[in-house]
């Protein structure tokens, strides 16, 4: 009983450890989003995959603030020619977003998710701007969280359902069917992100 539960905490702390790494490099300069692995816990680990979307954020907010930070620090065209090498970035969004921190302030963190904006970007405008650290970090509340829940829901519960109604579905295959999802998705966000004008 002790050795599983040693495991089971064991394998929490990696859970949320990974989750808060990832979280923090998507904020900084990684393009690959915190959700894979969050909504991977939740395949797997359904009653912990929430729990992994607020180490996801703490990750997250810890990223934002060093890259709101390095923005406020550095030049704006070393900033910008740095963040247009990252994929599915380019210099058309990143001159969008400032022009959004400009009018709408920190607010234009929520319309990020929806239009595919990596949140690095806002992050570096806000500290470029000189806004408020505290305001960006309350408003990157809402603008994360939201979105890590709401995709590790769908799909720990596309899991939940496939294994329902294929109860004799093994745990390869739809490990197989997630990452080729992820997968699919991601060959089609680059390119089309990347001639974004």
């Amino acid at each position: 009983m002790g050795m599983r539960h040693a495991q089971g905490s064991s394998g929490a702390l990696r859970d949320h450890g990974i989750a808060a790494v990832w979280g923090f490099a998507e904020a900084t300069f990684f393009f690959v989003v915190p959700d894979v692995w969050t909504s991977w816990v939740g395949l797997r680990r359904p009653k912990r995959a929430m729990g992994t979307t607020v180490s996801a954020l703490g990750g997250a907010l810890a990223g934002g603030a060093v890259t709101s930070w390095w923005g406020r620090r550095v030049t704006a065209q070393t900033s910008h020619s740095a963040l247009v090498r990252v994929p599915a970035i380019t210099s058309a969004m990143v001159h969008q977003v400032e022009r959004d921190m400009a009018e709408s302030g920190h607010a234009s963190l929520m319309r990020g998710p929806a239009r595919g904006v990596p949140y690095k970007l806002y992050a570096r405008a806000s500290g470029l701007q000189r806004k408020s650290l505290l305001n960006f970090l309350a408003w990157s509340v809402p603008g994360r969280l939201i979105r890590f829940m709401v995709v590790t829901l769908v799909a720990t519960g596309i899991a939940n359902l496939t294994r329902r109604i294929f109860p004799d579905i093994s745990d390869r295959r739809v490990s197989a069917v997630f990452w080729s999802c992820w997968g699919v998705f991601y060959a089609w966000f680059i390119p089309v992100m990347s001639r974004r004008r």
